[in-house]
């Protein structure tokens, strides 16, 4: 037998797995396989390659950061929390830093060191890996006591942690999703999250580079979705953490339907426009919106309502009010497409939780067949979300793995 534990790839989740499992001592050892020529090229670049790894968070934040389906991740979090994990990266020699907003960072401010010090440890711990190797078959045992087969490898037990589909360029090219098809598990359609979103109307270029800080945008119809953070306009669209977090909700809606109307709003609700006629009346809109929002982006917001540039509070008629409400608090866009899964950081989609066991990781269909990361049809928010989830779910598996 080639390894006691066969880990099919060697991103965040697949790591720590091979770490977690090696230290149960297997008679067979650990083996990890890639398509890449090094591992984590995906893990050496996160947070701008400052290293976003986790977020703090208690078991309740953590889950609600999921989703309806955040309660599955619920036994991996246990198994590993933030605290936890912290723990562990100090005893390779990368202690962390926590910014103002829980994520956590590797003190260096270096994604590629923590990369680095994982596979050195699992190196350590007496992990194999074999690289430019991207697996093609997946044979389930025959018998009880008979081994998985990976191409020409054989294995007690076997973990898919081979990703999703985002930035194919660094490895996640859905050949995992293939793999596990083939073993009769069910994908979830695989759609690009965290991603730039481009719409329909041309307005939004000629303010390409401009951000706000905080706004709050929405889906229109079912389900509903809203999201509320930074917003940064692009030369095709629309992108900045807000519209990250929401992408993967509109990329689904997508898949169904030609274009998803989005709202923006940029004032938080609707202004006492009585108040201002009596405190602004000679006040032109444009001079007080530009004391909200950036005067380019006042200017086009008026010509947008149909409203004179040079239009006072004290002609503001009522039709006009609520033409320039309605742009403030739901401003409509129109979504034609995504950045996709080139320009996505998460998957949205994979293998069906319905079919994993959640305290184990183990494939409900297969015998030692055990998932970790992003081929599960898990994903969160930007901020560190997702690596914690591929870590702390590589741990779980690779412990129930490896018993």
């Amino acid at each position: 037998m080639d390894a006691s534990l066969l880990i099919i790839g060697a991103g965040p989740g697949g790591l720590l797995a091979a770490w977690a499992a090696a230290h149960r001592h297997l008679p067979h050892g650990v083996l990890v396989v890639d398509r890449m020529s090094t591992p984590g090229a995906k893990l050496a670049v996160t947070g701008g390659g400052r290293g976003n790894l986790s977020h703090l968070a208690t078991e309740g934040e953590f889950a609600a950061a999921f989703g309806r389906f955040g309660r599955f991740a619920i036994p991996a979090f246990r198994s590993l929390s933030p605290e936890a994990f912290r723990t562990l990266l100090s005893r390779i020699g990368i202690p962390t830093t926590v910014d103002p907003d829980g994520r956590i960072y590797p003190r260096s401010q270096s994604a590629p060191q923590v990369r680095d010090a994982l596979f050195a440890a699992c190196q350590h711990a007496g992990v194999r890996f074999a690289f430019h190797h991207g697996v093609e078959t997946l044979s389930p045992p025959k018998t009880a006591a008979a081994p998985w087969k990976v191409d020409s490898f054989s294995t007690r037990s076997v973990l898919l942690a081979a990703g999703g589909q985002s930035a194919p360029r660094l490895g996640s090219d859905g050949s995992g999703f293939a793999l596990a098809r083939s073993l009769g598990y069910e994908i979830v359609p695989p759609v690009p999250a965290l991603t730039s979103l481009r719409t329909v109307e041309t307005w939004p270029s000629s303010h390409s580079g401009l951000s706000l800080p905080d706004v709050s945008i929405s889906i229109s119809g079912k389900p509903a979705a809203s999201e509320r953070g930074e917003w940064l306009f692009t030369h095709r669209g629309v992108s900045g953490p807000a519209v990250l977090n929401l992408s993967g909700r509109v990329a689904r809606r997508l898949l169904s339907e030609k274009e998803v109307r989005i709202h923006l709003d940029l004032a938080h609700g609707t202004p006492d426009f009585r108040r201002l006629r009596q405190a602004e009346g000679t006040r032109t809109l444009h001079s007080w919106l530009a004391r909200q929002l950036p005067r380019a982006l006042a200017e086009t917001l008026l010509d947008l309502a149909g409203i004179p540039k040079d239009l006072t509070f004290s002609r503001l008629s009522a039709a006009q009010e609520k033409k320039l409400a309605e742009h403030l608090v739901a401003l409509p866009l129109t979504i034609r497409g995504t950045g996709g899964f080139d320009d996505s950081m998460a998957t949205s989609g994979g293998v069906s939780l319905k079919q994993v066991d959640p305290s184990t990781l183990e494939g409900r269909l297969t015998p030692r067949l055990h998932f970790a990361g992003e081929i599960l049809d898990l994903d969160g928010p930007t901020g560190g979300w997702n690596l914690q989830w591929a870590f702390c779910s590589g741990y779980l598996a690779g412990m129930s793995a490896a018993p």
